[in-house]
């Protein structure tokens, strides 16, 4: 799901999951290896576990690039349901971060957390 500067707060401020944000430009080639993996199975994976992944296009959506201060890309964060910050990350991360950022926020140890630790 896209998330704008337009439907920011029906995604962001009236969802009672956390949801991560992929901030993006379409230019990025590590920001496109970072879509492709939310695409093919982290996206399923966050949905099984009651977490919610948008993605944003800075370029596009100026307004949400400076409110969360976005000066390189791929930025993804997590934002709870009373609106605190979580898990800033800078970069491309390997698949498995992804996945223990999930199931963290989902308030487990899941199987990948139990894999890699």
């Amino acid at each position: 799901m896209e998330l704008t500067d337009k439907n920011y707060e029906k995604i962001i401020k009236n969802n009672d999951k956390p949801v991560i944000i992929d901030f993006y430009t379409p230019m990025c080639s590590s920001c496109q290896i970072l879509s492709d993996m939310i695409e093919k199975r982290l996206d399923a994976y966050a949905k099984e576990n009651g977490v919610q992944i948008v993605m944003c296009d800075v370029s596009r959506n100026p307004k949400l690039a400076n409110a969360f201060k976005i000066d390189a890309v791929p930025f993804t964060i997590a934002v709870m349901p009373d609106e605190k910050l979580k898990y800033p990350e800078i970069g491309l991360r390997e698949e498995a971060y992804y996945y223990k950022v999930i199931d963290k926020l989902a308030g487990k140890g899941g199987f990948f957390s139990k894999l890699f630790g």
